[in-house]
This record gives C-alpha cells, structure tokens and sequence, in this order.
C-alpha cells in the first residue's frame, strides 16, 4: 500500500514537472508562421539630411503599439530626420531618439502614430550554439527578405563591450536593425553586420542588449547626426530648443523617402495657417470620350482632373458603378488627410456643379436629433488655391413637428494651396 502511493505521488511529481516544462517552452514554428506572424511589424527606416535628402535605409522592428521601434545605432547615427515605411506602403514620420548605446550598436526610435503591430522578445541568454534562426529585414531595399541559418558562435569582443552572435543567416546592407528570430517566434538578436570577405560570416547584437535601454526615460532625443561637425556646447544637446517640424517638413520627408510614388495622389494642399501640421492629398477623375485633349480645351474649370478616355477607362479595375458614374458625366476626387506625417483617414468627394462635396451622414438615423455635415471643397484650377466648408444640419422631430437648422463654418482643411506631386526620377 504504501509502495503504490510512493509510485503514485512520483507519477504525479513526473506530471506537474512536465506541464510546466511545457508551459515554459514556447512551442515550436515553422519559418512560413514566423514570417506570417512578423508582418506588419518589420520597418524600412529612411534617414534624411537637413535639406530632406534621403542618404540611409535600414531595418527596425515594433516593441509596441505607440511606436517603440528597435535598431542598430549605425542605421541612425547620421541625419537629421527619418520615416519608416511599412511592407503595406504607410509610412509614417520618426519623433526622435528614445535611447541608445553606440558602443553596443542599439538604438530604440518612436514612430508617430499608434496600435501598431508588435513583436515578442525573447532572452538571449538561452540561445545556444547550433539553434536554428531565422531573419527577417529589407536588403538593399528588397523589403520583408526572409532567410534562415544557425547559430554558429557567441563571440564576446571586450573592446565593443559584449557578446556577438555569430550566424550563418544571410545578412546584406539594409539588412541591419532586423530582428533575428528563435524558432518560437520569438526576437534574439539585432541583425546588425557581416564581413566582407568570408563566407557566412554574420553577426546579431543579443536583444537583452536592447532590453537594458527600455527602462530609460522615455523622453524623445534628437538625432545624433554624426554626419556633422558638432560644435562645443555649454548645455546638454537635448536641452536645446527644438524647432516643431511643419506639415511641409512632414510632406517632403514622406515624399523623399518614396511615400507617394505608387500612391493615388497628383497633388498635396497646405493650409495657409502655417502653425499646423496637417496636410491632404488628391488625385481627381473624370471620363471624357474625346480623351485628354477635347476634356482640357472645354473644360478648363478643372485643369487638375485626370481625364479618361476609352482605352485608359477599360483598363482601369474600377467598380461597375464607378465606372458607370463616370462615363455619366460625374466626377470624383479621392482624398488623402495626414496629421504629423501620418495618414490618418481619407474621403471620396463628388462633383456638384461647381465643387466637391462629400456628406456625413447622421450615425443614427433613428435618432431624435440627428446631425449631418456637408463639406464642400472648392479649388480654383489657375491658383490652386482651395477651401473648404462644412454645412452642419441638425434634425429634429419628425412629420409635422419636424424641426430643421443649418449652418456653414470653415471645415478642419480651412483654406490654403495646393501643387502638384512632381514625379520621382527612376
């Protein structure tokens, strides 16, 4: 008796044991789910000089969802802005510097914008000689390249201050600042160098490097920019003023780093109120059968309308009643708003008589009050001066005690001007 409930309470030992083993091993993936699971959480980072010249790309990756972006040091060490381009085409506009450790090669940057996609970090400390990695960066610009290999060493160079993983996972420039992936999914390692010369010789800072940075305040730095000479100082760099970007500023740092170049955009307004740092794009449609030429000499009212002709309309994948409303005689104007560099929302604008106009219609329209807004945007084809006005009508009652009032003010837009999107150079 005794015996059997000694084998028993060692069955039960031999269990528990072996479900919290389990529980603390995260379960193995495949490279597809690991690639699967990290998309839309890999970033391009574009770095820019002062006249918004684009002169380095690299790699990052979310830590969290208000922007938190881990890369190596040297991705951001010169320049004086950056964007970071996701695999979808967004791009989104960098605040500054959250930490960094230029001796071990690490940096975490913030986006400006929120609920972005993450990735786990795991511990580096557990990795071992012979696991199988997996990488995930951007190239030479070739975005979301996937590679895999094994951990061929853990080399520790005293001078740099630390430990090297040394894999033979593929890594070329624009590479650095990818993460480097366990086969749980989980990140290990900052992608960050390769020597020239040797075969397979690639190396990963260990992300518990990077954990180290996370506790420090959070406060946004500017660029290091050591593409400059820095002049003596008598106070700490970031106690310095800092000039606020403008919404020109945010404009060509999304378009130099190619922001717009497959985008439907022609041209991009700003407002004439320069303390704010929004903007719009459009691109606007109408149908002619004559083609280009017949719609511009006869209606010279909407010089900035793209016109389609037969050919072009056919080939174009539009919606059946898209297409049906153009070839009616209707014209529409599709419009992209950004706040701080970011793309927050857009609209679809109709043509009505001598503007366009989009309506918002009430959330609930069995409500007792309801409210509708009509924004009108009128653009002047010679000046491209725009403004835009909203109409706000509130309802109220119904039948024979319906009750209605309007009434017009400037919309968020106001009013500013607007310039074509020149064309990028291939």
């Amino acid at each position: 008796m005794d015996w059997k409930l000694s084998a028993t309470a060692l069955s039960l030992i031999f269990l528990v044991t072996g479900l919290v083993a389990a529980q603390s091993t995260p379960p193995r993936k495949d490279i597809p789910a690991i690639a699967k699971a990290a998309n839309g959480a890999i970033v391009s980072i574009v770095m820019s000089d002062k006249d918004g010249k684009a002169i380095a790309q690299g790699s990052g990756f979310l830590i969290s969802k208000n922007g938190m972006i881990v890369t190596n040091y040297h991705v951001i060490a010169e320049g004086n802005s950056a964007v970071v381009k996701l695999p979808d085409g967004a791009f989104y506009v960098v605040d500054g510097v959250l930490a960094s450790d230029k001796h071990r090669d690490v940096a975490i940057i913030k986006a400006h914008g929120e609920n972005f996609r993450t990735l786990t970090l795991g511990n580096s400390d557990q990795l071992q000689v012979g696991e199988e990695v997996v990488a995930i960066g951007n190239p030479l610009s070739l975005e979301s390249t996937v590679s895999n290999g094994i951990v061929s060493g853990i080399r520790t160079v005293e001078e740099q201050g630390g430990k090297f993983l040394q894999v033979t996972t593929p890594i070329s420039p624009g590479s650095s600042g990818g993460p480097l992936f366990n086969m749980a999914g989980e990140v290990v390692g900052i992608t960050t160098l390769y020597l020239k010369g040797g075969e397979n010789l690639n190396f990963a800072i260990p992300i518990n490097d990077a954990k180290s940075l996370l506790s420090i305040d959070s406060k946004v730095h500017n660029f290091p920019n050591e593409s400059e000479v820095v002049e003596a100082q008598t106070s700490d760099r970031d106690e310095r003023p800092s000039v606020r970007p403008s919404a020109h500023d945010y404009y060509k740092q999304i378009y130099d780093a190619g922001g717009f170049s497959n985008s439907m955009a022609s041209h991009v307004c700003f407002s004439d109120d320069s303390r704010k740092t929004t903007f719009f794009t459009f691109e606007a449609w109408a149908y002619d059968k004559m083609g280009f030429v017949h719609a511009v000499d006869t209606q010279p009212d909407a010089a900035y309308v793209t016109f389609f002709d037969d050919d072009i309309i056919g080939a174009l994948s539009l919606p059946s009643n898209t297409r049906e409303y153009l070839q009616a005689g209707g014209r529409l104007l599709g419009a992209g708003f950004y706040s701080g560099g970011v793309k927050v929302n857009g609209a679809t604008y109709e043509w009505d008589e001598d503007s366009w106009v989009v309506r918002e219609l009430p959330a609930d329209p069995n409500a007792s009050v309801k409210t509708m807004k009509t924004f009108r945007l009128s653009i002047e084809p010679t000046t491209l001066r725009y403004a835009e006005r909203v109409t706000i009508t509130l309802t109220a009652g119904s039948g024979q005690t319906m009750a209605t009032k309007s009434g017009t003010v400037d919309s968020e837009l106001g009013s500013g001007t607007c310039e074509r999107i020149p064309a990028k150079p291939n």
